[in-house]
C-alpha cells in the first residue's frame, strides 16, 4: 500500500489538529473524543484523501475481524499483492463516489490513482475477488455499528424500498436472469407497479441502517418484517436490547402486532387507521410521534436510493446484485461514520466525495 507517504503531505499548518485528530480517530468507536463543534474537513478532501481515509477503516476493522487474508482465500496464493481491503477500500470509494459502472471505476483508478494502487488487478480479476468478500463487507458493515454505538438505542424505525430491475414495458423481452428471484410489486408511496425486489430495512432513530433483508417485489410489508426480526433473532443482533419497532400504516394492525410481540417480544407501533380501534392508541398525539420517526427513515432511505443509486440495478445475476447491494449499505454505514468522527450531522453521504 502507498497511502503512508500521502497523509503527511495533506496536513498543513491550518487546521492540522483537527486533522490529525481525525485521522487518530479513524477506525475507533464514537466516544467523548468527537469534536464538540463541526470539525469541516471534507470540502477539502481530494480523490487520494478519501481514498486513504476509507482504506485506513476498511483495513483496520478487516485485520481486527479476520487477521489475515487467508480466511476469504481459497486458492494457493494465501497473500496476494493486492490485498483485500484494497478491493473492499475501492468498491466501497465507488458507492460513495456516485460509479455505476465498475468497469468505468476501475479505467478511472488505473488511470489516475494508480500510485496508491501500484499492485491493483485487472477488471475481471477485481470483480469476482469483490464478490467473494460479500460476507467480508457485510461484517465490516456491522463493525461500523458497534464503532457508531448504534445498540445502544432501544427503538428501531422500519419500512421498505423497491429496487427496479427494469421497466414494466420490458419485462417480457428482458434478458436478467432474476425469473426465479424477483416479482411484480406495488410501492404506495410512489403509487405505482414495478418489476423487481422490496429491500425491508431497520434503522436507528437517526436513520443509520442496522439490519435489512431482500424479498420479491410482492412480499407484503409485514411479512418482511417478520424476515427481518428473524434473521436479528437467529444472529443474536440487538434484538434483545429492542422495546419497540416504528412503522408506517403498512404494519397496521392488532393481529400482527399481538404476533410480533409474541414470537419476538417486540412492540411494533403502527399509525393507526381510523378503522384499527383495537389498537388502543391515542390517534392524534400518537401519530405525531410515530410521524417524526417515520420522516427520519423516509430521509434515509432516500439519501440511500439517490446518493448511492440503490433503488435499480445493472447486475446480471443475483450475486451481483447482492454483492453491489452489501457494498452500498457498507458505504453507506461508513459514511455515517466519517460523519460522527467530524461532529456532521449524519446521512450527508454525498458530501464525503466532492
Amino acid at each position: 500500500m502507498c497511502f503512508e507517504k500521502y497523509i503527511p503531505a495533506k496536513i498543513e499548518e491550518e487546521g492540522k489538529e483537527e486533522r490529525e485528530n481525525f485521522y487518530n480517530g479513524l477506525g475507533k468507536p464514537i466516544g467523548i473524543g468527537i469534536p464538540v463543534k463541526p470539525v469541516e474537513l471534507k470540502e477539502t478532501w481530494s480523490m487520494e484523501e478519501v481514498l486513504t481515509i476509507v482504506y485506513i477503516v476498511v483495513d483496520d476493522a478487516y485485520k481486527k475481524l479476520f487477521g489475515s487474508q487467508r480466511y476469504f482465500r481459497t486458492s494457493p496464493n494465501d497473500e496476494p499483492k493486492f490485498t483485500d481491503s484494497e478491493v473492499i477500500t475501492l468498491a466501497l470509494v465507488a458507492e460513495l463516489a456516485g460509479y455505476k459502472s465498475r468497469h468505468a471505476w476501475h479505467n478511472q483508478v488505473k488511470k489516475n490513482y494508480r500510485k496508491l494502487f501500484p499492485d491493483l488487478c485487472d477488471r475481471t480479476r477485481f470483480v469476482r475477488r469483490l464478490s467473494k468478500l460479500s460476507r467480508a463487507m457485510e461484517q465490516i458493515r456491522q463493525h461500523l455499528l458497534f464503532l457508531m454505538n448504534v445498540d445502544l438505542s432501544r427503538v428501531r424505525v422500519v419500512d421498505s424500498f423497491p429496487v427496479t430491475i427494469c421497466h414494466m414495458r420490458r419485462v417480457s423481452s428482458s434478458s436478467q436472469p432474476f425469473e426465479y428471484y424477483a416479482s411484480f410489486g406495488y410501492c404506495a408511496s410512489k403509487r405505482e407497479h414495478f418489476y423487481g425486489f422490496k429491500v425491508h430495512m431497520v434503522t436507528d432513530t437517526f436513520g443509520i441502517p442496522i439490519a435489512y433483508v431482500i424479498s420479491p417485489g410482492h412480499v407484503h410489508d409485514t411479512k418482511g418484517l417478520a424476515f427481518l426480526l428473524q434473521d436479528m433473532n437467529v444472529l443474536d443482533q440487538f434484538l434483545p436490547h429492542l422495546i419497540s419497532i416504528f412503522g408506517d400504516k403498512g404494519y397496521v394492525g392488532a393481529d400482527f402486532a399481538h404476533n410480533i410481540k409474541h414470537y419476538f417480544g417486540v412492540e411494533i407501533l403502527p399509525i393507526s387507521r381510523d378503522y384499527e380501534k383495537d389498537l388502543a392508541l391515542p390517534t392524534s398525539a400518537y401519530n405525531e410521534l410515530v410521524g417524526s420517526a417515520r420522516k427520519i427513515i423516509e430521509t434515509s432511505i432516500s439519501v440511500f436510493t439517490g446518493s448511492l443509486n440503490a433503488a435499480s440495478t445493472h447486475a446480471r445475476s443475483i450475486s451481483g446484485f447482492l454483492t453491489n447491494l452489501v457494498s452500498k449499505f457498507t458505504a453507506f454505514n461508513l459514511a455515517n461514520y466519517l460523519n460522527m468522527l467530524l461532529a456532521q450531522p449524519v446521512l450527508q453521504v454525498s458530501s464525503i466525495v466532492n
